[in-house]
């Protein structure tokens, strides 16, 4: 490839240099976004964990004093709420790749391959 015009041939580093300032603003947008979307997921997320694990509290709290009226003895009802909160715990454990990593992996996936058709289709 020859260039005609030796002020072309001066453009050339120019313009280079101002495509990557340009991806480089681009890419800090890019990083600044998806850490926002972390950010609001880990703020959602414990504004719900604390407000759930307050709601099982009481819940929990509530269901002892039912027991307890229906048992007779308090003591016993807590630890039949405890014994109940445990064997969930275990379920959960043994059924957390069905229900927390499988519909985590498809919902990233899902967002990364939607972004990586739509950058596809602004090109």
């Amino acid at each position: 490839m020859t260039l005609n015009n030796e002020g072309d041939a001066k453009k050339v580093p120019q313009e280079t240099e101002e495509i990557i300032t340009l991806l480089q603003q681009y890419l800090k947008l890019e990083a600044i976004d998806k850490v926002s979307v972390a950010a609001t997921f880990l703020i959602v997320g414990g504004v719900i964990l604390i407000f759930g694990i307050s709601a099982v509290h009481f819940l929990s709290t509530g269901l002892v004093k039912s027991l307890s009226a229906w048992i007779g003895d308090e003591t016993t009802a807590y630890y039949l709420m405890g014994g109940i909160l445990l064997l969930i715990i275990i379920v959960f454990y043994l059924m957390r790749k069905t229900l927390v990593e499988g519909p985590v992996v498809r919902s990233i996936s899902q967002s990364m391959l939607k972004e990586e058709e739509k950058d596809g289709t602004e090109e």
